[in-house]
């Protein structure tokens, strides 16, 4: 067992820790705005359109600032999961009179994942607070189970482990490839929960966007910690759970 603490909770008797990956584990901001803008230029270029026109248009669509070099806080890509952002961008470019549909922008999202995974250290920079949290973990009690539960692919967040050599520090990986539901829906949680024989009521979730609360409460885990290194403050994170810090390193493990 492992017990957390912070000047506003506390949350006794786990073990078992599951991580959402980006925003979480990963710098958001950095990693997404990279990703959108490669998926984006990767739009341009297929359907032929002008990119001083519609490279920062269609970023801002996607969640994410140009100018800025930040994403939307209440922007697609912070609010819903893979499949949803697909279906909402396919209308946005449909309603800019660019003819497409979800399944030419999801083969063009799977294109720029496999490019994007192939210069991943360009691109992809840990919390270090979070990393070092999950260390604390292990050094504390060995017996903690740890899992990732992400909207990202499974093969993809397995990339990211191995390029940063956190093998020892996971049991278990729940992609969406794992279901055909949501992340929010709680199914992904659930694979986790089944692959390492976890009690729910055992289980500490921890997140940084109500999405996250909703993947662990829709799946028996009443336990949540919502974290604001995301797209989300903590002012806002406070309206889905009083569980909220702006970092991990404000935990105390004992």
């Amino acid at each position: 067992m492992i017990n957390f603490k912070t000047k506003d909770f506390k949350i006794e008797n786990i073990e078992n820790v599951f991580f959402d990956k980006d925003g979480t584990l990963i710098d958001l901001d950095y990693f997404w705005g990279q990703m959108t803008i490669l998926r984006v230029k990767e739009i341009i270029k297929r359907y032929g359109l002008n990119e001083a026109d519609y490279l920062e248009k269609l970023c801002l669509l996607l969640g994410y600032n140009l100018k800025t070099g930040k994403m939307i806080k209440d922007g697609i890509t912070a609010l819903y999961s893979r499949v949803k952002i697909i279906e909402i961008f396919t209308k946005n470019l449909l309603e800019l009179n660019i003819d497409t549909n979800e399944k030419e922008i999801t083969e063009i999202f799977d294109y720029v994942n496999k490019i994007f995974y192939q210069d991943m250290q360009k691109f992809t920079k840990p919390i270090e607070s979070a990393i070092n949290f999950i260390k604390k973990i292990r050094n504390f009690n060995k017996n903690i189970k740890t899992a990732i539960v992400t909207s990202d692919s499974k093969q993809s967040t397995k990339l990211t482990i191995e390029h940063f050599s956190w093998q020892n520090l996971f049991d278990f990986v729940a992609g969406r490839e794992m279901s055909s539901q949501t992340k929010e829906s709680g199914a992904l949680t659930i694979i986790a929960l089944e692959n390492l024989k976890a009690d729910p009521k055992k289980t500490l979730m921890i997140g940084d966007a109500p999405m996250d609360y909703l993947a662990g409460v829709n799946a028996g885990v009443d336990n949540v910690i919502l974290v604001s290194s995301g797209q989300i403050d903590s002012y806002d994170l406070k309206k889905t759970t009083k569980n909220v810090v702006s970092s991990l390193d404000e935990i105390e493990i004992y």
